[in-house]
């Protein structure tokens, strides 16, 4: 009974747990395509949708692509999206935020312009070619935006989203719809605005399109409206449903998928440095160095032992001991009267070699055939047998 009260008592005096929830973000399928709720949305509605990383197709039965700029990286490119676009293909290029390695949920989630422009690459040649094309420039407005915190659960669970003005996008007649568009970059006419545009209001927009040959192509500065968490915002869905009435399959683009050497010079530039400084050190180390060239001395004569010595260590540092023992193993055969090509190998020839100088049969053997010695004590121990060899005939 003391027992039980002890236990109650102890029970009694421990604080009460408290539950706190945190926000991950999304899992599986959603995590990888942050464009799988606007895909799903659609073929709700009877349109055919694609999602699809790397280099687009553009084919005929494709109307409407959805990519982020750094899609479009090079003058080809821009050739043959808008060879695409001329054909009646609409083509939406999200300037900043498109990719699929963003996280828009969670304590990580990605919502500072400033982020995004120290992240992203400048634009590259391909849309600017593009936007001359067009008329349109793209020019950097930076200003304050909302003082958010990224663990505020509102902003972690996608309820709110930060850093976007409500811009109140236009269509040329009654259509009109408000989406909640962010960054640092604005989109502006060179040649003035025509009446077939579509754009939000003000000189400097965040959402423009433009007609081109019989397509189209808009440009949006943050993508994030057609994201998972944040469709159903606004009047996201709708402006979705309206531009996918021009009919064709609808693709969303991933991103372009970086290249081997792109993912060094991203990921593992450390390691990529390593590996050079690495190949410096053993270029260095074994590229044949033939030292600085010596004075010539007056006179005819020659020191023969210093010209021997200075050879033997050429032939070494080049790894061609085979020259120094192959001289050695003539010189034995020489001397003992076998320099027919068939005792070059004669067990003959081994026997009385070792009779005559009290060597092991196999030392004899091992020293008359050996062509390299790959370091510096089976090298001396094999001339010191030839040299033993030498003096026992």
């Amino acid at each position: 009974m003391i027992i039980l009260s002890l236990i109650g008592l102890v029970s009694c005096d421990q604080e009460p747990k408290e539950t706190r929830e945190r926000v991950i973000g999304y899992m599986g399928r959603a995590r990888q395509n942050p464009y799988l709720a606007a895909k799903r949305y659609l073929q709700a509605g009877g349109h055919e949708v694609a999602s699809m990383s790397g280099v687009l197709k553009f084919s005929d039965d494709e109307g409407l692509v959805f990519t982020p700029a750094s899609s479009i990286r090079s003058v080809g490119d821009t050739d043959r999206v808008m060879d695409w676009v001329d054909e009646g293909g609409h083509l939406v290029v999200f300037l900043q935020r498109g990719e699929d390695y963003w996280y828009d949920l969670g304590e990580v989630s990605d919502h500072d312009p400033e982020l995004w422009a120290e992240d992203g690459e400048e634009l590259s040649g391909g849309v600017e070619l593009m936007l001359q094309w067009l008329d349109l420039e793209v020019v950097e407005e930076w200003e304050e935006g909302d003082k958010w915190d990224r663990k505020e659960s509102q902003y972690a669970s996608g309820e709110v989203l930060p850093n976007v003005d409500e811009c109140i996008v236009s269509l040329g007649g009654e259509e009109k719809f408000t989406l909640l568009l962010g960054g640092h970059l604005r989109i502006q006419t060179m040649d003035g605005e025509y009446f077939n545009d579509w754009k939000d209001q003000g000189e400097q927009h965040r959402f423009y399109s433009r007609e081109y040959g019989y397509g189209r192509v808009t440009l949006l500065t943050d993508a994030r409206a057609f994201r998972n968490p944040y469709l159903g915002m606004a009047d996201h869905a709708k402006m979705l449903d309206y531009l996918a009435i021009g009919g064709g399959a609808v693709v969303f683009s991933l991103g372009e998928v970086p290249g081997f050497l792109t993912l060094l010079k991203e990921h593992g530039w450390m390691g990529l440095w390593g590996i050079l400084a690495l190949l410096v050190v053993w270029l260095w180390k074994n590229m044949p160095r033939f030292g600085p060239i010596l004075d010539v001395e007056e006179g005819h004569s020659r020191n023969y032992a210093q010209q021997v010595m200075h050879a033997g260590k050429f032939f070494w540092r080049s790894k061609r001991e085979d020259v120094l023992l192959l001289s050695l193993q003539d010189a034995v055969r020489s001397r003992s009267g076998h320099m027919q090509q068939e005792a070059v190998h004669s067990t003959d020839l081994y026997e009385k070699l070792a009779q005559s100088s009290g060597i092991d049969y196999e030392m004899v053997e091992d020293a008359m055939t050996r062509r390299e010695a790959r370091d510096a004590a089976t090298m001396v121990k094999t001339t010191r047998t030839l040299q033993l060899l030498l003096q026992s005939i």
